[in-house]
């Protein structure tokens, strides 16, 4: 009786937008600490306050701007850093941990009352003396350190903190790490030689030892390759690891866009009319006007992410082909932005895919109803707004 109860409520609960990619944005968007918890029986759940291990951890974009069109001037030799960070993080609590579709409270990271909300809704505050619970601080401002919760980045960023995390929470394909990481190291190995002279290209070896300095700032070798194209020892870790954020963002990307050049040309097509658009005729331009913003909006945030990797390749082929290493430590020293964009751009695209998937999956011969349409819409659209609309009650 009571499976059933919630079986109802379950079918009559509508989730807004930012709700829908909070469950089922996939793990480009949320960290769902409280489904992998109660599902495995773990020794070492992320958390050591048991409070925040019954919540989901999501990102979300803030930035008011679309990238400039065209390609940036990397021959700036007095290029700075920026620190921006173009996406949030919070933290979603459930009214009823069996039921979080019916709802519960956010708290964003960054806003003013954060550590006070924290303190009432899961029971932490940063000024314990509790160990436990600065540790469990950290691992939040570690999360809050990169811009889409990727498992690969996720990993790599806990382990530069030296703190492991159990691998149910990490969700990768056999061997997913080590392609990833193959495929930086092989467009790391040919800077190293050009920034630091033929004598690490020619010796294997000592060419692994300044790839690996990538991934470990802290490596002797890294010294040489700072000091090569003067980077400041503060920056060093947003500078790397933007670099590898971009560098892994670019072989995502290349594997999600077939998928999303599929929606595209699904939009273009009659397949997406609405199967009862007949019935619905009243709202038909209203439909089309809604259908035209949104592909424009999807296509937008593809123009953005190809002319970043665009101004990547360019920056690497002078420094490669021609021996100019200005515009690539430009590119370098400028990245840690473009990476937050980045992450923002192919993370929408991915929840887009999710957000279709779903959709066609119960629709009739790759068409949906003129709601499931609408819905669909509405979704997608809230996902590719550079300005999430927020709010603490969800």
């Amino acid at each position: 009786m009571q499976a059933r109860v919630q079986q109802e409520r379950k079918k009559r609960k509508k989730l807004t937008p930012i709700l829908d990619q909070i469950l089922n944005g996939g793990p480009s968007t949320n960290l769902n600490i409280l489904g992998i918890t109660q599902k495995k029986d773990l020794q070492n759940p992320f958390f050591e306050t048991s409070s925040l291990n019954r919540v989901i951890v999501f990102k979300y974009p803030n930035f008011n701007v679309e990238l400039a069109e065209g390609a940036s001037n990397y021959g700036d030799r007095n290029a700075k850093l920026s620190h921006e960070r173009p996406v949030e993080t919070a933290i979603y609590i459930p009214n009823d941990e069996t039921m979080p579709q019916d709802g519960g409270y956010a708290i964003y990271m960054r806003q003013r009352d954060s550590e006070a909300l924290l303190q009432r809704y899961v029971g932490v505050s940063a000024d314990t003396e509790s160990e436990a619970i600065k540790r469990d601080i950290q691992k939040l401002s570690i999360i809050d350190e990169i811009p889409s919760l990727d498992p690969f980045l996720l990993k790599t960023t806990f382990e530069r903190h030296k703190i492991e995390i159990d691998e149910a929470y990490l969700d990768m394909a056999d061997g997913e790490e080590r392609k990833i990481k193959s495929a930086i190291s092989e467009r790391v190995q040919p800077i190293v030689g050009r920034a630091l002279g033929g004598s690490a290209a020619d010796n294997s070896k000592q060419s692994q030892r300044f790839v690996d300095a990538i991934w470990d700032p802290s490596l002797p070798e890294a010294s040489l390759f700072i000091e090569a194209f003067k980077i400041e020892r503060g920056e060093v870790n947003n500078v790397f690891g933007a670099w590898k954020g971009v560098s892994f963002y670019q072989q995502q990307f290349a594997i999600n866009r077939v998928a999303i050049a599929e929606i595209i040309k699904w939009f273009k097509s009659d397949l997406s009319t609405p199967i009862d658009i007949r019935m619905n005729k009243a709202f038909e331009e209203q439909l089309k006007m809604f259908k035209t913003r949104t592909q424009k909006r999807m296509m937008n945030v593809v123009s953005n992410i190809n002319q970043i990797f665009k101004d990547y390749d360019n920056c690497y082929q002078q420094f490669i082909e021609e021996g100019d290493p200005i515009p690539f430590r430009s590119f370098l020293i400028t990245s840690h932005y473009r990476y937050w964009i980045l992450g923002y751009c192919c993370t929408s695209l991915i929840h887009c895919r999710n957000i279709f998937d779903r959709a066609i999956s119960q629709g009739v011969r790759g068409q949906l109803s003129f709601e499931a349409m609408n819905e669909m819409l509405t979704n997608m659209d809230s996902t590719l707004s550079s300005q999430a609309n927020t709010t603490k009650d969800l």
